[in-house]
């Protein structure tokens, strides 16, 4: 090989890793890996649900005629070094939208999105005239890594605070989050990272991992003992660290928080919001705390009441751009 030859192969070997590396920082930048486009109407089982029979077919369901003006895509991105898959959900309507992180429930694959769920649960908030973005987190449904019942998972939701820039339609100066159950105690971890949130929804909140673990009676602490990292030796301070009711001081006091909780839960007991609402009055956390008698973890029993409250909720702060009123000692 000449001279000459060597220093052009030296030189395309250099462009080569030089392209590649830019490449490489520019799809760690958006994080975002792909992106596939729903098709609802394609699915057999959804369309049973969302489609009634008549002479000579099927038409949609009237329950279920926001369908028609809203996008369904599942997506893949990078939270780290590990590959998470979730849902983005958005108006096909042309404008600019506020945003809503939902934080699902459950563990593992236990509590995953599905379809079914995205449907029912996530896409009327999208119809309102949201982006509405999830994550399954690591260790579930494909995705890469392990969940640590909020450990490193936390990045997982963090991560889609750089994902939306790259959304379009996604109004990035108005985010929301709204968890349910295990979401919520993801949500309280959130709101210690991040003062981009303008309002947060909590429903069936999971915030005190002790209480937990006494009020369970199915054995709740194996799921502890299976996910998260050094609970056998170092429990105590593992829990604390992922119970909100221990860490109300580092909770951002710029939002806005709505806390949803049935009287009837076994699963969360309602005594885990009601003592945090008394640490949140006690640090001046802005929020409102509605207990539902008689409902049970999902609220199932109240399941129009509890999309009024979100819905005005989201429109308050999100929407509208109310500002919370004061906390401290007013009036006559």
């Amino acid at each position: 090989m000449t001279k000459m030859t060597y220093k052009n192969l030296i030189k395309g070997i250099i462009l080569i890793v030089f392209i590649f590396l830019s490449n490489k920082g520019n799809c760690q930048k958006n994080k975002l890996i792909d992106r596939d486009i729903l098709n609802v109407y394609s699915d057999t089982c959804l369309m049973r649900i969302i489609t009634d029979s008549v002479r000579g077919g099927r038409i949609l369901n009237p329950d279920y005629e926001y369908l028609e003006n809203i996008r369904f895509e599942k997506i893949y991105y990078y939270s780290g070094e590990e590959k998470v898959n979730g849902y983005i959900i958005y108006p096909i309507e042309s404008g600019l939208y506020p945003c809503i992180i939902y934080n699902r429930g459950g563990n593992r694959d236990f509590g995953s999105i599905t379809n079914k769920f995205a449907i029912k649960n996530l896409a009327p908030i999208a119809s309102w005239g949201y982006v509405v973005i999830a994550s399954q987190y690591r260790g579930s449904t494909g995705a890469t890594g392990n969940d640590e019942f909020g450990g490193e998972e936390l990045n997982d939701i963090l991560t889609l605070l750089d994902i939306l820039p790259y959304v379009k339609y996604a109004d990035t100066s108005k985010i929301g989050m709204y968890g349910w159950s295990r979401g919520g105690m993801m949500t309280y971890l959130a709101l210690t990272k991040t003062n981009k949130i303008k309002a947060a929804i909590v429903g069936g909140g999971l915030s005190d991992l002790f209480l937990m673990k006494e009020s369970r009676k199915d054995s709740f602490e194996t799921i502890y003992e299976e996910l998260i990292p050094d609970y056998s030796t170092n429990s105590e301070e593992v829990l604390k660290e992922r119970s909100a009711i221990h860490f109300v001081e580092s909770i951002c006091k710029t939002t806005p928080i709505l806390m949803l909780h049935g009287s009837a839960d076994w699963r969360v007991v309602p005594q885990m919001a009601l003592n945090l609402s008394s640490e949140f009055i006690k640090n001046e956390i802005p929020h409102r705390l509605i207990i539902f008698e008689g409902g049970d973890h999902a609220l199932s029993e109240y399941k129009d009441e509890v999309s009024d409250e979100v819905k005005k909720w989201f429109q308050k702060y999100l929407k509208d751009e109310i500002t919370t009123p004061s906390l401290k000692p007013h009036g006559n």
